[in-house]
């Protein structure tokens, strides 16, 4: 199921955030925030989808780069949150 989500959150980042990335195969470790695919608004439509699509609260101090930089930081970070593995 980690590839399931890995590849959930790959699509709702081409989808919404990089759509210039379609068709493209992000890898899980692609830096999203240095590369600008991910800036400050999106991280805040992000968290959102997060919240509404895992049902994971999200805290103003859990939104740092650490958790937001790469695919498999967002799905560790969704893992760690929902106490359960993805």
């Amino acid at each position: 199921m980690t590839d399931d989500i890995r590849d959930r959150i790959r699509e709702r980042i081409v989808t919404v955030h990089a759509p210039d990335l379609a068709g493209e195969n992000i890898p899980r470790d692609y830096d999203l925030l240095t590369s600008g695919v991910i800036d400050s608004l999106s991280l805040l439509a992000l968290v959102e989808w997060i919240q509404s699509s895992f049902d994971v609260p999200v805290t103003d101090v859990e939104i740092s780069p650490s958790n937001f930089r790469t695919i498999d930081a967002i799905a560790d970070f969704i893992e760690t949150n929902t106490g359960q593995r993805i």
